[in-house]
């Protein structure tokens, strides 16, 4: 098939294509949806550009290395801080509210995970179908391989315990960064996903986010059911459920001191 740009450019190219696509698909929908299911959609599109950018730049990596795939990522991650706005793209938000008993209607949480799902399951039919154009080789083996290999290299223990760390840290850089100015908290938070995503890629993918390492790698082989929701489910639930924690407890003691 050809193609418009050189080969090392595409996978670049369908990231930036990612970006005018979403962007339009949230000025367009925001505007007509209805007020009650703003979140529901919202992280529905968050939740797709996430899934969808990672697998590509899966392929980044795949034909670049470390370098390109920590550049990109860090510019992928700041776009995402920009547009994403109040959505998390990651269930471990709306389940800590849950778990602690946050005053969040459960009508919300329930629309914020629906909007998750569904994003992940589409994000897997649109990365399939841009794959389906075998713009590239990698791109016609990914779409032509029946069966996927787990990323998971470690045992499950270690693999719980990386994916809670670097989840824990991100969640709490994340809960910080709130205080800070758009930019900033942005650059930081970029900086931060990049770091922990490159520094367990070799180990577990680096994933701290449950919704996104099931639409990569669920049924992969080799890795069970069990291994992979005690690695990328229950092990980022935990990483999340200590850095809230820690982050209320560290709101709690700055308030008594200016009080």
């Amino acid at each position: 098939m050809f193609v418009p740009v050189p080969e090392d450019f595409v996978p670049y190219s369908i990231l930036l294509i990612n970006v005018i696509l979403f962007k339009v698909m949230r000025d367009v929908t925001f505007a007509v949806v209805p007020s009650h299911l703003r979140s529901l959609v919202a992280e529905f599109i968050s939740t797709l550009e996430l899934c969808s950018d990672y697998a590509e730049l899966g392929v980044v990596y795949e034909r670049h290395g470390y370098v390109a795939l920590g550049l990109t990522l860090t510019l992928v991650s700041y776009w995402w801080h920009q547009v994403f706005e109040d959505t998390e793209a990651c269930p471990c938000g709306p389940i800590e509210d849950y778990v602690l008993r946050y005053p969040v209607p459960s009508g919300d949480i329930a629309k914020t995970l629906i909007g998750q799902i569904l994003g992940g399951i589409c994000s897997i039919r649109y990365t399939k179908l841009v794959w389906s154009f075998h713009l590239i080789s990698e791109h016609r083996v990914l779409h032509t391989t029946q069966l996927c290999k787990a990323v998971l290299k470690i045992t499950v223990l270690r693999g719980v315990l990386i994916e809670a760390f670097i989840t824990f840290v991100s969640r709490l850089v994340a809960l910080q960064s709130r205080k800070w100015d758009v930019k900033t908290a942005g650059v930081i938070n970029s900086i931060t996903i990049t770091v922990l995503s490159l520094g367990a890629l070799g180990t577990t993918g680096g994933f701290f986010n449950p919704i996104l390492a099931s639409v990569l790698t669920l049924g992969c082989h080799g890795n069970t059911l069990t291994e992979h929701v005690a690695v990328y489910w229950i092990g980022a639930f935990l990483g999340g459920l200590v850095a809230r924690l820690l982050h209320q407890t560290l709101e709690e003691v700055t308030k008594r001191k200016e009080s």
